[in-house]
């Protein structure tokens, strides 16, 4: 058995799965609990889609060596091993599914959600954590596993835990974009109303703003390929200005609301749903948006406002240097600004609630080393809240790597901007001038760096308040690192947390959704497309309800209610 050096372990032994494991201990207390080390060295083995991932590592370097796999070896003992890289979440699935349909040896640790995850659980694959969360895990990340119960549903099962959620931070809920040098071009307040919205969308889109004597504008860059609800051109704010009910169309899981009895709904098939369309219908019908928007996903919808052929765009604040920092180089006075969400009729407002967790992260019912998973993502959590957290690497002061994510010039740390520092060509991260995202090469024991809902919080109320006051974490740095665009955007989205509306369903894939859940996602993608542009009328929308329920959507309806009543909060 390995050594492990360092006071993390307090107990020897663990569960783990019904084998009992033993890791000896030099139990130093003059050491910090983040100052571990298994000697010899210990093995992981995890797997990892290889997706195309940009500015992941420098020349030479790989998911499988790279400057953190071997900080690892060298610094605490731990081997990351893939026992299979693939390029499409398929054939990750695929794997998993021989290997329950032979009973071979499943790898470590690894991500599962849905359907592969409801087969493992079924087929007792996976070791129950419920020990190893109140003995190892962080302060932290407990209290946010209380907080987020909800959370932990798909991964229960008699009272057992089996899976950790891999948080998002939360933060990144929809502010309106708006170009304020059109607006001022034009003799235009900010909108505050879907009413003066529509009016600003119509002047955009009439008017020719961008100077160029064509008639290329429109008013909002929108994606509608994969429905309301999206990470970035969204039009969840124009759905919230007329119900507390949220659409999805793309996704069967999201967004299920209360209804007025108190019982869950697909908001897509909600009648308020009809007032979202109506208006859609109309702007797209009045060439407010791209006739191409339903063939586009969030990335294509951006070209359009960073070309300078659209001034409104619904995202997260931080679009405020990627994409729409890049409208400069087609117009050098593109300015633009982030505002408050505008009101209904009814003096509505709302928005998405970003799901606050994606995947989960499992474990092989065979793993051993539990205690040094927990020991690596505790150091990785705890670089977010800086030296004073005690599981803080003080090695990751910095950074993590130097001349990977950060340059070290005359004691300054430095991010980005590298040339406009002063930095030497050949120490740049990378030619062209970036920083590695280190995201990746953490990637694949804790599906990135991890996170927890809204951490930036109070980070950013602080910097928004003061942007002069002192840095006390790296989040604080991070946030004091946005530009003011971004800055202010980030403020306008926290002022309006409260405006988020929530999915209401946390359970497992369903039976029925998985029967006819892509099904019903194609069906109401389609008729909320055929209803935008006009090809449907807005009275086809009861139809295409009536459609929904006699092909799987009422089986999934009593199911998601049936998971509602035993866990609602």
């Amino acid at each position: 058995m390995a050594l492990l050096i360092g006071s993390l372990l307090l107990a020897g032994c663990l569960n783990s799965g019904g084998k009992m494991t033993k890791s000896s201990l030099v139990n130093d207390v003059t050491r910090p609990l983040w100052d571990f080390e298994y000697d010899p060295p210990i093995t992981i083995t995890t797997t990892i889609v290889d997706e195309n991932r940009p500015n992941a590592f420098k020349p030479g370097e790989s998911l499988t060596d790279n400057v953190h796999t071997r900080w690892m070896e060298e610094n605490l003992g731990l081997i990351t091993k893939f026992d299979w890289i693939v390029s499409k979440f398929e054939d990750a699935d695929t794997k998993i599914r021989l290997a329950l349909a032979v009973n071979s040896k499943l790898p470590d640790t690894f991500g599962a959600e849905g359907e592969i995850l409801k087969d493992l659980l079924k087929a007792d694959k996976l070791l129950p954590l419920n020990d190893a969360i109140e003995r190892f895990a962080h302060p932290k990340l407990k209290e946010a596993l209380k907080e987020y119960a909800f959370t932990m549903t798909e991964v229960t099962k008699d009272g057992k835990i089996y899976g950790l959620p891999r948080f998002n931070v939360g933060d990144e809920g929809t502010v309106m974009w708006i170009r304020k040098d059109w607006l001022e071009l034009l003799s235009l307040e900010p909108p505050t109303t879907i009413i003066q919205l529509e009016n600003v969308l119509k002047a955009f889109s009439e008017q020719d703003p961008n100077g160029n004597g064509k008639d290329d504008e429109v008013g909002l860059a929108v994606s509608l390929k994969e429905g309301p609800w999206n990470w970035m051109g969204q039009t969840d704010a124009i759905a919230g200005a007329f119900s507390k009910q949220m659409l999805s169309t793309f996704d069967i899981r999201m967004f299920w609301n209360e209804d007025e009895n108190g019982r869950l709904v697909y908001g897509a098939v909600h009648p308020d749903a009809k007032k979202y369309l109506e208006t859609m219908a109309s702007w797209m019908a009045k060439g407010y948006m791209d006739k191409n928007a339903g063939m586009k996903d969030s990335s294509k919808a951006a070209e359009l406002a960073v070309k300078g052929m659209a001034g409104v765009m619904f995202g997260p604040f931080w679009m405020g240097a990627w994409p729409l920092g890049d409208t400069i180089k087609a117009d050098l006075n593109a300015n633009w600004q982030a505002y408050p969400l505008p009101a209904g009729p009814e003096g509505l407002k709302g928005k998405a609630q970003k799901p606050l967790y994606g995947i989960y992260s499992v474990f092989s019912k065979d793993f051993i080393h539990i205690e040094a998973w927990f020991a690596y993502y505790n150091k990785l959590l705890a670089k977010n809240f800086g030296p004073k957290d005690p599981y803080f690497d003080l090695r990751f002061e910095k950074g993590f790597h130097e001349g990977y994510d950060y340059v070290l010039m005359d004691e300054k740390v430095i991010t980005v901007n590298f040339e406009a520092e002063g930095v030497p060509h050949n120490e740049w991260p990378l030619s062209d001038g970036s920083s590695i995202d280190m995201r990746w090469m953490l990637y694949p024991l804790t599906g990135g760096a991890p996170t927890l809902p809204y951490m930036n919080a109070a980070a950013i109320k602080k910097i928004v308040e003061n942007s002069n006051a002192e840095v006390m974490t790296p989040i604080e740095q991070g946030i004091k690192g946005l530009n003011s665009a971004q800055l202010m955007a980030a403020g306008v989205a926290m002022s309006e947390q409260g405006l988020e509306i929530p999915n209401r369903y946390h359970g497992p894939l369903t039976d029925g959704m998985e029967k006819h859940g892509v099904f019903l996602q194609k069906l109401a993608t389609e008729c909320y497309l055929d209803i935008i542009y006009g090809e449907k009328p807005l009275s086809y929308f009861n139809e295409f309800v009536a459609q929904f329920y006699q092909n799987g959507g009422d089986v999934i309806t009593k199911e998601v209610n049936d998971w509602y009543q035993d866990n609602k909060p």
